[in-house]
């Protein structure tokens, strides 16, 4: 009987030691399933970051459109010009083109000049003067133009640069003092408004920075130019 109970109380003491031990081993397991699932998580979360920035860097193709020149010179609503008289320097004065598009010159009044080549307006008017001044000639300079281009990132001088002329967007990062140490000419990204959506084109200008041969991209007014950093 002593033998036996002594049996049972080794037995009773054994469960008393699983059942003490068998809450820290629940306890680990539910550790192990919790990491498990903040990893899965954490995956998780790491591919949608992924897949964002993937979506981020969509590129538009660029149209053969934007390889070619828009005639240069065009005159809008806003645009500041100079008029010079070689033949009578006291008329010479700076008008700002206003929002009906037009100009109050002397002597000839209102004329249009919204719409018009720089090269047209100077002719148009050469002929206006030809009654009233000996030496008609007439000059016509832009100054400033209303519209312009905005470059930014990785360039000298970022900030907006008027568009009085076809340029392209290597020309405008070189009127905004050029790309910085930091730049990656390769990374150049120029951002177009068009038909109410942003179209982003993705450019390598290293070839035109190194002197080769590579086709220009002309900008279009309000266009953004974006040059990356370097990641090396």
């Amino acid at each position: 009987m002593i033998h036996n109970q002594s049996m049972n109380n080794a037995s009773e003491t054994q469960v008393g030691t699983q059942r003490h031990e068998n809450p820290e081993g629940d306890w680990k397991r539910i550790l192990t399933r919790a990491a498990t699932t903040l990893m899965a998580i954490a995956a998780f979360g790491l591919f949608v970051a992924i897949s964002g920035c993937e979506t981020a860097e969509e590129y538009t193709p660029i149209p053969a459109e934007a390889y070619k020149a828009r005639p240069s010179g065009t005159l809008a609503a806003g645009d500041v010009i100079q008029v010079s008289y070689p033949g009578a320097p006291e008329l010479n004065t700076t008008q700002k083109i206003q929002a009906n598009g037009q100009v109050s010159l002397p002597t000839i009044g209102n004329i249009t000049a919204q719409g018009k080549s720089v090269a047209t307006l100077q002719s148009q008017l050469t002929g206006l003067y030809q009654a009233h001044l000996q030496n008609p000639a007439v000059l016509v300079a832009v100054e400033s133009a209303a519209s312009g281009v905005y470059v930014s990132g990785e360039v000298m001088k970022p900030g907006k640069v008027p568009l009085d002329r076809p340029m392209t967007a290597f020309e405008a990062i070189m009127e905004a003092g050029g790309f910085t140490k930091f730049a990656n000419p390769k990374q150049v990204v120029v951002v177009r408004s068009q038909n109410g959506q942003h179209q982003r084109y993705a450019l390598n200008l290293s070839d035109t920075l190194s002197g080769q041969s590579s086709n220009a991209f002309y900008l279009r007014p309000y266009d953004v130019v974006y040059v990356k950093q370097s990641r090396w």
